[in-house]
């Protein structure tokens, strides 16, 4: 594994997983939400969005964690694993409310009113999408490692060998 997507629903900690697996790989990892939301409060136009995206996916080894369904194919033509945290609402939401006690500086997952509705609404309406889109665009022989507990995600990590 050396080109990896990380995606999934808000709340389940999939920067804290990508920055994990980089470590545990030695990859380097991006977050998409660095490269879309801007210091000025203003996001990406979205052809600049996609043109760091083919940068990025050109390089020889690389972690890319954020949805954006949008710009997922280019990520996903190029990968050689995905990682899907498919865990449900309930548990993400709770994570969530636990990440408040400590926030970061930087982080996007705002918990307002709008961000509780996408997490609730992601099974219904991100996670369909995602799956066709991993269907239509990710090689047959790409691994898709699916968790639906980030326990389980966790131990998967930690059975890797490192390259580091």
């Amino acid at each position: 594994m050396r080109k990896i997507v990380v995606v999934g629903v808000g709340g389940t900690g999939r920067p804290e997983l990508a920055d994990a697996l980089g470590t545990r790989l030695d990859l380097p990892v991006t977050h998409l939400d660095t490269l879309y939301h801007r210091e000025d409060r203003t996001t990406a136009p979205a052809e600049e969005f996609a043109d760091a995206q083919r940068a990025l996916v050109a390089r020889p080894g690389w972690i890319v964690v954020g949805n954006y369904a949008s710009t997922l194919p280019i990520r996903l033509k190029a990968a050689d694993a995905v990682v899907f945290l498919d865990i449900h609402p309930p548990a993400a939401i709770t994570a969530m409310l636990a990440r408040r006690r400590h926030p970061e500086a930087g982080d996007h997952d705002r918990l307002d009113p709008s961000v509780l509705r996408s997490v609730l609404a992601y099974r219904h309406s991100v996670r369909p999408r995602v799956r066709r889109l991993l269907a239509a665009h990710a090689a047959p022989e790409v691994p898709v490692h699916t968790f639906t507990t980030r326990r389980a995600a966790d131990r998967w990590l930690a059975g890797l060998p490192t390259n580091g």
